[in-house]
């Protein structure tokens, strides 16, 4: 069970890296990747061990996914974008679209249908990982502007100050 767990992590790893090096990312920042797709794979499975099913477990792994592209791209000075996609290929429903398509070509339209369901809410709360996140970064960003306005006209009444704050 252990070696299983630690053979996936490590193909997640692979997997992002190998994505990386496909969308030309950075060779500095591929050790990055590699770190995204073994944490959001890692998160995954902690998940499924405590739900049990797939799609809270890939709701929060794309969450945490998102915040760690999210932070590496302030850190890095990149687009956030070029660190979730490769956080996020461990994510991808591949199996259930394989047996999808699968059971299609065999008309066997009952568990088309089941397989079709589970890639559709796979790709559905993986979305809504990333929408989540997204908009809860925002409203925290202006909140945390509107606070730091808010402080700045209580102490000091300095109107350039307050400009300089507006126009960030």
């Amino acid at each position: 069970m252990i070696t299983t767990t630690v053979m996936q992590l490590i193909t997640g790893a692979m997997g992002s890296v190998g994505f990386g090096i496909l969308f030309h990312m950075k060779n500095k920042y591929l050790p990055l990747a590699a770190a995204g797709g073994f944490l959001s794979w890692l998160v995954f499975l902690l998940g499924k061990g405590v739900w049990g099913n797939v799609f809270l477990p890939t709701l929060l792994a794309s969450f945490i996914a998102d915040m760690y592209a999210e932070i590496l791209a302030r850190v890095c000075k990149e687009t956030s974008t070029t660190f979730f996609v490769t956080s996020v290929i461990p994510l991808i429903p591949g199996s259930t679209l394989y047996y999808c398509m699968n059971s299609i070509v065999e008309g066997n339209t009952v568990q088309a249908l089941e397989y079709g369901r589970d890639t559709f809410l796979f790709f559905f709360w993986n979305c809504g990982g990333n929408e989540y996140c997204v908009v809860n970064l925002l409203f925290s960003q202006k909140y945390k502007e509107k606070v730091e306005l808010i402080e700045i006209c209580r102490n000091d009444y300095d109107s350039y100050a307050v400009k300089q704050v507006l126009h960030k």
